[in-house]
Protein backbone atom coordinates (compact mmCIF):
# COMPACT_ATOMS: atom_id res chain seq x y z
CA UNK A 1 0.00 0.00 0.00
CA UNK A 2 1.54 3.29 -1.11
CA UNK A 3 1.82 5.69 1.82
CA UNK A 4 4.11 8.28 3.34
CA UNK A 5 4.04 6.20 6.52
CA UNK A 6 6.52 3.29 6.63
CA UNK A 7 4.04 0.43 6.55
CA UNK A 8 5.22 -3.16 6.39
CA UNK A 9 3.08 -5.39 4.19
CA UNK A 10 2.18 -8.57 6.07
CA UNK A 11 -0.19 -9.87 3.42
CA UNK A 12 -2.61 -8.55 0.84
CA UNK A 13 -4.79 -5.94 2.59
CA UNK A 14 -2.84 -6.27 5.87
CA UNK A 15 -0.12 -3.79 6.88
CA UNK A 16 1.76 -2.92 10.06
CA UNK A 17 3.42 0.24 11.32
CA UNK A 18 5.91 -0.16 14.15
CA UNK A 19 7.57 2.91 15.69
CA UNK A 20 11.38 2.99 15.54
CA UNK A 21 11.61 2.55 19.30
CA UNK A 22 9.20 1.91 22.15
CA UNK A 23 11.70 2.51 24.94
CA UNK A 24 10.19 5.93 25.64
CA UNK A 25 6.59 4.79 25.23
CA UNK A 26 4.04 6.42 27.50
CA UNK A 27 2.64 3.70 29.79
CA UNK A 28 -0.92 4.97 29.36
CA UNK A 29 -0.86 4.93 25.55
CA UNK A 30 -2.14 1.96 23.54
CA UNK A 31 0.39 -0.70 22.70
CA UNK A 32 -1.55 -1.36 19.50
CA UNK A 33 -4.24 0.35 17.44
CA UNK A 34 -6.09 -1.92 15.00
CA UNK A 35 -7.71 -0.12 12.06
CA UNK A 36 -10.32 -2.07 10.07
CA UNK A 37 -11.25 0.15 7.14
CA UNK A 38 -14.41 0.56 5.11
CA UNK A 39 -15.47 -0.58 1.65
CA UNK A 40 -15.17 1.84 -1.21
CA UNK A 41 -13.42 5.17 -1.06
CA UNK A 42 -10.83 3.87 1.39
CA UNK A 43 -7.96 5.07 -0.77
CA UNK A 44 -4.37 5.10 0.53
CA UNK A 45 -4.57 8.90 0.80
CA UNK A 46 -7.71 8.79 2.96
CA UNK A 47 -6.45 5.94 5.12
CA UNK A 48 -3.17 7.80 5.59
CA UNK A 49 -5.03 10.57 7.44
CA UNK A 50 -6.01 8.11 10.16
CA UNK A 51 -2.61 6.48 10.38
CA UNK A 52 -0.91 9.86 10.70
CA UNK A 53 -3.55 10.99 13.17
CA UNK A 54 -2.85 8.05 15.43
CA UNK A 55 0.90 8.53 15.06
CA UNK A 56 0.48 12.11 16.29
CA UNK A 57 -1.75 11.10 19.18
CA UNK A 58 0.29 8.06 20.23
CA UNK A 59 3.81 8.30 18.71
CA UNK A 60 5.07 5.04 20.20
CA UNK A 61 2.04 2.92 19.38
CA UNK A 62 2.01 0.14 16.77
CA UNK A 63 -0.72 0.39 14.13
CA UNK A 64 -2.19 -2.66 12.40
CA UNK A 65 -4.13 -1.81 9.24
CA UNK A 66 -6.61 -4.27 7.73
CA UNK A 67 -8.41 -3.07 4.62
CA UNK A 68 -11.73 -4.48 3.40
CA UNK A 69 -12.86 -5.52 -0.06
CA UNK A 70 -16.29 -6.38 -1.50
CA UNK A 71 -15.44 -10.10 -1.64
CA UNK A 72 -15.21 -10.14 2.16
CA UNK A 73 -18.91 -9.44 2.56
CA UNK A 74 -20.29 -11.10 -0.57
CA UNK A 75 -18.86 -14.39 -1.81
CA UNK A 76 -15.91 -15.01 0.51
CA UNK A 77 -16.71 -17.65 3.15
CA UNK A 78 -16.11 -17.05 6.84
CA UNK A 79 -13.42 -19.72 6.74
CA UNK A 80 -11.65 -17.95 3.86
CA UNK A 81 -11.91 -14.56 5.56
CA UNK A 82 -10.51 -15.90 8.81
CA UNK A 83 -7.65 -17.53 6.92
CA UNK A 84 -6.91 -14.15 5.29
CA UNK A 85 -6.68 -12.65 8.79
CA UNK A 86 -4.00 -15.10 10.00
CA UNK A 87 -1.10 -12.65 9.43
CA UNK A 88 -3.00 -10.05 11.45
CA UNK A 89 -3.49 -12.47 14.34
CA UNK A 90 0.19 -13.40 14.23
CA UNK A 91 1.18 -9.73 14.38
CA UNK A 92 -1.14 -9.08 17.33
CA UNK A 93 0.29 -12.02 19.26
CA UNK A 94 3.85 -10.87 18.62
CA UNK A 95 3.13 -7.29 19.65
CA UNK A 96 1.34 -8.37 22.81
CA UNK A 97 4.34 -10.47 23.77
CA UNK A 98 7.21 -8.28 22.57
CA UNK A 99 5.95 -4.84 23.50
CA UNK A 100 3.84 -5.49 26.56
CA UNK A 101 4.12 -9.05 27.75
CA UNK A 102 0.33 -9.05 27.65
CA UNK A 103 -0.31 -12.27 25.82
CA UNK A 104 0.10 -14.47 28.87
CA UNK A 105 -1.80 -12.40 31.42
CA UNK A 106 -5.20 -13.13 29.90
CA UNK A 107 -7.06 -15.96 31.52
CA UNK A 108 -7.05 -19.11 29.37
CA UNK A 109 -10.62 -19.61 30.55
CA UNK A 110 -11.64 -16.59 28.53
CA UNK A 111 -12.43 -14.25 31.44
CA UNK A 112 -13.02 -11.07 29.47
CA UNK A 113 -12.85 -8.88 32.57
CA UNK A 114 -9.23 -9.93 32.98
CA UNK A 115 -8.64 -9.41 29.27
CA UNK A 116 -9.92 -5.84 29.20
CA UNK A 117 -8.20 -4.78 32.42
CA UNK A 118 -4.79 -6.01 31.26
CA UNK A 119 -4.97 -4.88 27.65
CA UNK A 120 -3.92 -1.72 25.90
CA UNK A 121 -5.35 -2.49 22.45
CA UNK A 122 -7.68 0.01 20.79
CA UNK A 123 -9.84 -1.33 17.96
CA UNK A 124 -11.11 1.28 15.46
CA UNK A 125 -13.59 -0.04 12.92
CA UNK A 126 -15.17 1.77 9.98
CA UNK A 127 -18.58 1.08 8.44
CA UNK A 128 -19.87 -2.40 7.61
CA UNK A 129 -16.76 -3.61 5.82
CA UNK A 130 -14.53 -2.83 8.78
CA UNK A 131 -17.10 -4.14 11.26
CA UNK A 132 -17.32 -7.47 9.45
CA UNK A 133 -13.53 -7.77 9.38
CA UNK A 134 -13.23 -6.85 13.06
CA UNK A 135 -15.88 -9.35 14.14
CA UNK A 136 -14.18 -12.18 12.26
CA UNK A 137 -10.78 -11.12 13.58
CA UNK A 138 -12.06 -11.25 17.16
CA UNK A 139 -13.91 -14.55 16.76
CA UNK A 140 -10.99 -16.24 15.00
CA UNK A 141 -8.58 -14.96 17.66
CA UNK A 142 -10.76 -16.50 20.38
CA UNK A 143 -11.02 -19.75 18.44
CA UNK A 144 -7.26 -19.93 17.94
CA UNK A 145 -6.12 -18.81 21.41
CA UNK A 146 -9.00 -19.93 23.67
CA UNK A 147 -9.45 -16.45 25.14
CA UNK A 148 -10.96 -13.22 23.78
CA UNK A 149 -8.99 -10.67 21.83
CA UNK A 150 -7.78 -8.48 24.72
CA UNK A 151 -9.31 -5.13 23.84
CA UNK A 152 -9.31 -2.00 25.98
CA UNK A 153 -11.86 -0.15 23.87
CA UNK A 154 -13.71 -0.16 20.54
CA UNK A 155 -14.45 2.81 18.27
CA UNK A 156 -17.32 2.35 15.82
CA UNK A 157 -16.87 4.92 13.07
CA UNK A 158 -19.95 5.35 10.84
CA UNK A 159 -21.29 1.96 11.90
CA UNK A 160 -23.56 0.05 12.03
CA UNK A 161 -26.35 0.90 9.60
CA UNK A 162 -29.33 -0.97 8.21
CA UNK A 163 -30.03 -3.73 5.69
CA UNK A 164 -31.59 -1.78 2.83
CA UNK A 165 -30.57 -2.61 -0.74
CA UNK A 166 -30.01 1.04 -1.64
CA UNK A 167 -27.41 1.62 1.06
CA UNK A 168 -25.64 -1.68 0.31
CA UNK A 169 -25.53 -0.90 -3.41
CA UNK A 170 -24.27 2.65 -2.88
CA UNK A 171 -21.51 1.39 -0.59
CA UNK A 172 -20.47 -1.24 -3.15
CA UNK A 173 -20.38 1.37 -5.94
CA UNK A 174 -17.81 3.31 -3.95
CA UNK A 175 -15.49 0.30 -4.14
CA UNK A 176 -15.25 0.53 -7.94
CA UNK A 177 -11.87 1.80 -9.21
CA UNK A 178 -12.04 5.55 -9.74
CA UNK A 179 -9.28 5.66 -12.34
CA UNK A 180 -11.35 3.84 -14.99
CA UNK A 181 -13.33 5.44 -17.82
CA UNK A 182 -17.01 6.37 -17.40
CA UNK A 183 -17.91 3.47 -19.72
CA UNK A 184 -16.10 0.96 -17.50
CA UNK A 185 -17.70 2.56 -14.44
CA UNK A 186 -21.13 2.04 -16.00
CA UNK A 187 -20.37 -1.62 -16.69
CA UNK A 188 -19.17 -2.06 -13.11
CA UNK A 189 -22.35 -0.51 -11.73
CA UNK A 190 -24.47 -2.73 -13.95
CA UNK A 191 -22.67 -5.86 -12.77
CA UNK A 192 -22.89 -4.82 -9.14
CA UNK A 193 -26.66 -4.41 -9.25
CA UNK A 194 -27.61 -8.10 -9.65
CA UNK A 195 -24.75 -9.13 -7.36
CA UNK A 196 -25.88 -6.94 -4.47
CA UNK A 197 -29.52 -7.81 -5.17
CA UNK A 198 -28.71 -11.52 -4.90
CA UNK A 199 -26.74 -10.98 -1.70
CA UNK A 200 -29.61 -8.95 -0.24
CA UNK A 201 -32.14 -11.69 -1.02
CA UNK A 202 -29.89 -14.38 0.46
CA UNK A 203 -29.44 -12.29 3.59
CA UNK A 204 -33.18 -11.80 4.04
CA UNK A 205 -33.66 -15.56 3.60
CA UNK A 206 -31.02 -16.09 6.33
CA UNK A 207 -28.84 -18.01 3.88
CA UNK A 208 -26.01 -15.48 4.24
CA UNK A 209 -24.82 -13.31 7.10
CA UNK A 210 -26.55 -9.92 7.01
CA UNK A 211 -26.14 -6.46 8.47
CA UNK A 212 -28.78 -7.53 10.98
CA UNK A 213 -26.44 -10.33 12.09
CA UNK A 214 -23.55 -7.88 12.18
CA UNK A 215 -25.47 -5.46 14.41
CA UNK A 216 -26.19 -8.30 16.81
CA UNK A 217 -22.59 -9.51 16.85
CA UNK A 218 -21.23 -6.03 17.58
CA UNK A 219 -23.23 -6.03 20.83
CA UNK A 220 -22.49 -9.65 21.71
CA UNK A 221 -20.14 -9.80 24.75
CA UNK A 222 -18.66 -13.00 23.32
CA UNK A 223 -17.21 -11.08 20.36
CA UNK A 224 -15.30 -8.08 21.75
CA UNK A 225 -15.55 -8.96 25.44
CA UNK A 226 -18.04 -8.17 28.18
CA UNK A 227 -17.90 -4.60 29.38
CA UNK A 228 -15.36 -3.36 26.81
CA UNK A 229 -16.30 0.35 26.35
CA UNK A 230 -17.13 1.76 22.95
CA UNK A 231 -17.22 5.13 21.26
CA UNK A 232 -19.66 5.79 18.42
CA UNK A 233 -18.59 8.43 15.88
CA UNK A 234 -21.18 9.25 13.22
CA UNK A 235 -22.73 11.97 11.09
CA UNK A 236 -26.25 13.27 10.57
CA UNK A 237 -25.38 13.77 6.89
CA UNK A 238 -24.14 10.22 6.22
CA UNK A 239 -26.10 8.76 3.29
CA UNK A 240 -24.58 5.28 3.65
CA UNK A 241 -25.18 4.69 7.36
CA UNK A 242 -28.09 6.56 8.87
CA UNK A 243 -27.48 8.38 12.15
CA UNK A 244 -30.68 6.91 13.59
CA UNK A 245 -29.36 3.40 12.94
CA UNK A 246 -26.16 4.13 14.84
CA UNK A 247 -28.07 5.76 17.71
CA UNK A 248 -30.37 2.76 18.07
CA UNK A 249 -27.37 0.44 18.21
CA UNK A 250 -25.79 2.61 20.91
CA UNK A 251 -29.03 2.35 22.91
CA UNK A 252 -28.93 -1.44 22.60
CA UNK A 253 -25.26 -1.43 23.66
CA UNK A 254 -26.10 0.45 26.85
CA UNK A 255 -28.90 -2.00 27.59
CA UNK A 256 -26.39 -4.82 27.11
CA UNK A 257 -24.17 -3.29 29.79
CA UNK A 258 -21.52 -1.55 27.69
CA UNK A 259 -20.17 1.87 28.62
CA UNK A 260 -21.01 4.04 25.60
CA UNK A 261 -19.85 7.44 24.38
CA UNK A 262 -21.27 9.16 21.29
CA UNK A 263 -19.90 12.05 19.24
CA UNK A 264 -22.13 13.31 16.42
CA UNK A 265 -20.98 15.33 13.41
CA UNK A 266 -23.41 17.38 11.34
CA UNK A 267 -22.11 17.68 7.77
CA UNK A 268 -19.53 14.94 7.22
CA UNK A 269 -19.94 12.32 4.52
CA UNK A 270 -19.53 8.60 5.13
CA UNK A 271 -16.21 7.75 6.82
CA UNK A 272 -15.04 11.34 6.43
CA UNK A 273 -15.78 12.74 9.89
CA UNK A 274 -12.18 13.83 10.34
CA UNK A 275 -12.55 16.15 7.34
CA UNK A 276 -15.36 18.09 9.02
CA UNK A 277 -13.44 18.85 12.20
CA UNK A 278 -10.12 17.09 12.76
CA UNK A 279 -9.61 18.70 16.17
CA UNK A 280 -12.96 17.51 17.45
CA UNK A 281 -12.47 14.07 15.93
CA UNK A 282 -9.07 13.38 17.45
CA UNK A 283 -10.09 15.08 20.68
CA UNK A 284 -12.92 12.56 20.99
CA UNK A 285 -10.52 9.67 20.40
CA UNK A 286 -8.07 11.07 22.97
CA UNK A 287 -10.76 11.64 25.62
CA UNK A 288 -12.20 8.19 25.05
CA UNK A 289 -8.83 6.52 25.55
CA UNK A 290 -8.14 8.66 28.61
CA UNK A 291 -11.44 7.63 30.19
CA UNK A 292 -11.11 3.91 29.57
CA UNK A 293 -7.48 3.75 30.69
Amino acid sequence: MASQTPLQSLAQNTHLYEPPSVTDATPNDPSLVILCTWLGGATPRRIHKYIEGYRQQFPNTCILLITSIVLDITIRTIHALRARLQPARDAIARILTTHNGRANVTSPSGDSSISSSSSSILLHIFSHGGSNTAVQLALSWHEENNYPLPLRGVILDCSPGDTTFRRSYNAAVLSLPTETTPHIQSIGRALLYPTIATVTVLQHLHLMASVRDLRRQLNDPAVFGAGVPRLYLYSEADEMVGAHNVRSHAVDARRAGFAVDEVVFREAEHCALVLEDAGRYWGAVRRFWGRIW
